[in-house]
């Protein structure tokens, strides 16, 4: 088992139960999921926000290093500034490497409903979690 963390913070617990799914598939060799890859669920955006700070400060006094992913729904955000402010969050807490991301327009699209059907009806949707899934392989690699 390589000698880091990986600690994934997310706002809801169908982010929880996505990435529960997806997350053992995808890891480099060395992360293992439940032993030093962990998903955090939180109450909400708004709980999200709240704990990231104190979370990061206590990951960079980790005895291993630890990366963390953010993930959190765009809802009815613009994504370039929702993801601008959990950076700020977590770059004012101290630096740790970190991977953040927005799942446009929600999660539950990706994975309940035809991707070209939702793309029809809101043209901007990029409904491919593909992307999502291959920044946190490459995070983790590297």
């Amino acid at each position: 088992m390589r000698n880091i963390k990986i600690e994934t913070l997310v706002e809801e617990s169908s982010m929880k139960n996505f990435l529960g799914n997806i997350l053992p598939r995808i890891l480099p060799e060395g992360i293992c999921f439940n032993q030093n890859c962990f998903i955090r669920t939180h109450e909400g955006k708004q709980h999200l926000k709240k704990e990231i700070p104190n979370k990061i400060r206590a990951y960079r006094h980790s005895r291993i290093p630890v990366k963390v992913i953010i993930i959190q729904d765009q809802d009815s955000d613009d994504c370039k500034i929702l993801k601008a402010r959990l950076k700020q969050l977590v770059d004012d807490s101290g630096p740790i490497p970190n991977l953040i991301r927005i799942a446009c327009r929600e999660l539950e699209a990706w994975y309940l409903g035809d991707l070209e059907a939702i793309q029809m009806i809101y043209p901007h949707f990029k409904g491919n979690y593909y992307h999502l899934i291959r920044g946190i392989q490459f995070f983790l690699e590297n």
